[in-house]
């Protein structure tokens, strides 16, 4: 068999995973490449499929599984998950897998996420290049038989791995606001429901690719209006909103405000700094600073990595990190398989706050200590030469002359009453901009005057 990938297919190659619009960068032609590559490549003998809600996932479903099979492998397709329970299939039967999905992204685009036996994810430098160099040679192995197909459901062994050790009984009487946004965690919360004494009142259960309620990213402002409006219209001990594939989490107090993921993060830390003192923690440098300083005063080390959930990834597996925490949403976790994972982020802030609770606490008295600093959204800029942008956006700031200047993953400039980070975008051609401050106004307005200038660079 011999094929040429249209060059457009490229785009779709990341640095952490394969993501781009249907059916411009990914079809199903690619994607029935990208099979047969990757058991080529790996000499797999069983590839675990997971998969979302996007309109396009059941015709790359399709193509994926044939280019499974005719490579001579076995298909275990665990049906319609969230991205986390893919990664612990992969982890727990130390299988490869594939979740088929474009995360957070628009509802015009899909992806794939591979990862080897334990969940290990694939990037362009150690994976990911290889299969596409591979797919661009077209050359594949003639198995002497055809892989089959297999269906299971792992939720309920995945319920008993999340809730394992967990004393549910003392979340009796919690109120909960969920908004799942029509995406997966609509499959993961009535697991959780299920066992946990808890009042869900849930948002957008219906799995619609269409995301006919709000964008995908639980994070922005404009996605929140919905969870928000509920939490303050009615009474409740606090809320959740996920992203399409569900391993994005964004957290509420009881009055609707939203939570910075750092602040959660840093909560998080010190709660597993005293079960294990000195452990380490990673960051990015588009954390929060909170994340970093909570950390360090608890005992703890906090790691940096590059952003983007495969490099955090990579990272807590080299240092042994027992928690990572991404200004997205992505909380991750060494006891699941070093992945992030929705679900032990509802239960490690649900079991923080009974404690909280016991003691007369609302949610946003237990957060209220780690509110310190006010950070922007990320702003995501196109431009033609990302490394030209950057150096030029570099440039600039320099004559503004900051305080400290620290090149890692992008520039970060501390300026003392305001700080942040220009970088290269993972995902697509464009830089990366945020930017934090003792004060919202002077880091939205430095913020605005980056964006404003790195167009003009378009």
């Amino acid at each position: 068999m011999k094929t040429k990938i249209n060059a457009a297919y490229k785009k779709a190659f990341k640095d952490a995973d394969i993501r781009g619009i249907y059916p411009t960068e990914i079809d199903e032609e690619v994607t029935y490449l990208v099979a047969r590559s990757f058991v080529d490549e790996y000499q797999c003998r069983e590839v675990v499929v997971g998969r979302d809600m996007r309109l396009s996932t059941p015709a790359l479903f399709t193509a994926f599984c044939k280019g499974v099979t005719d490579a001579g492998a076995n298909v275990l397709d665990i049906g319609l998950v969230h991205t986390p329970l893919m990664y612990y299939v992969s982890g727990s039967k130390q299988l490869p897998g594939v979740m088929i999905t474009a995360s957070h992204s628009p509802k015009d685009h899909n992806g794939l996420k591979l990862v080897l036996p334990g969940a290990v994810p694939l990037t362009e430098a150690h994976g990911l290049g290889k299969i596409r160099r591979r797919l661009e040679r077209g050359k594949f192995n003639e198995p002497a038989k055809p892989g089959k197909v297999r269906s299971k459901d792992f939720g309920a062994e995945y319920q008993r791995f999340v809730l394992r050790g967990i004393k549910v009984n003392k979340f009796a009487g919690m109120k909960i606001a969920a908004d799942c946004g029509n995406g997966m965690a609509s499959v993961m919360l009535p697991l959780l429901a299920e066992k946990l004494p808890v009042t869900f009142t849930t948002l957008f259960t219906e799995l619609d690719g269409r995301f006919p309620n709000r964008g995908s990213d639980p994070t922005l402002r404009k996605n929140q209006k919905h969870i928000t409006k509920l939490l303050k219209e009615e009474s409740f001990d606090l809320g959740f909103s996920f992203d399409g594939d569900g391993d994005r989490t964004a957290v509420f107090d009881e009055k609707g405000n939203y939570i910075n993921s750092a602040e959660i993060g840093a909560m998080i830390a010190e709660y597993l700094l005293r079960k294990t003192p000195k452990a380490k923690f990673v960051y990015t440098n588009l954390t929060s600073r909170v994340y970093e300083e909570c950390i360090k005063a608890a005992g703890g080390v906090p790691v940096p990595a590059r952003v983007g959930h495969a490099f955090i990834k990579e990272v807590m597996r080299k240092r042994d990190a027992v928690f990572g925490c991404e200004h997205s949403g992505h909380f991750y976790f060494k006891d699941f398989f070093y992945t992030d994972s929705i679900a032990l982020t509802v239960l490690y802030v649900l079991e923080i706050y009974e404690e909280a609770k016991k003691n007369g606490k609302t949610f946003s008295q237990l957060v209220a200590p780690y509110r310190q600093y006010e950070q922007t959204e990320d702003v995501i800029v196109p431009v033609a030469d990302q490394p030209k942008a950057l150096a030029e956006t570099y440039e600039r700031l320099l004559q503004k002359q900051p305080k400290r200047v620290k090149q890692f993953d992008g520039w970060h400039f501390d300026f003392g009453e305001v700080w942040g980070t220009v970088k290269i975008s993972v995902t697509e051609p464009a830089l990366k901009i945020m930017f934090e401050g003792n004060k919202r106004k002077e880091a939205q307005a430095l913020q605005d005057e980056v964006v404003a200038f790195v167009r003009t660079l378009a």
